[in-house]
């Protein structure tokens, strides 16, 4: 979708927006949308966003500077630019309860940008590049 287009895909699709767009995708799908846009993806899928978006999935979430980045599932991910606010929350395997989270912002020292995190035991650790 354009610039100020909206785009959505089923369950293993893929949608992307623009600059100010909104995307989804379905639960193994992945997403993506420009500067200012929005972007979430289902359980299994990947989000991501520019600067000033926000981006939600079940698997793994990044945005740009000063975004929102949430991530919720079993082995879940999350990064962002400097300034982004990140979410982790790692679930329980039989029931999908919250078993540990945390939030921060990137600051450059404790989380640093456009690395991707994980939650253990409540913090922040590096995780992968996957």
């Amino acid at each position: 979708a354009g610039a100020y287009g909206s785009a959505s895909a089923g369950e293993s699709g893929s949608a992307s927006a623009g600059w100010k767009g909104s995307a989804s995708a379905g639960e193994y799908g992945s997403a993506s949308a420009g500067e200012y846009g929005s972007a979430s993806a289902g359980a299994y899928g990947s989000a991501s966003a520019g600067a000033y978006g926000r981006s939600v999935s079940g698997l793994s979430s990044s945005v740009g500077e000063f975004g929102v980045s949430v991530a919720k599932g079993n082995g879940c991910r999350v990064k962002g630019g400097m300034g982004a606010l990140l979410v982790c929350a790692e679930e329980n395997t039989d029931d999908y309860a919250i078993k540990t989270w945390t939030a921060g912002i990137v600051d450059g020292e404790k989380i640093k940008p456009d690395v991707w995190y994980k939650v253990e035991n409540g913090e922040f650790v590096e995780a992968d590049e996957k």
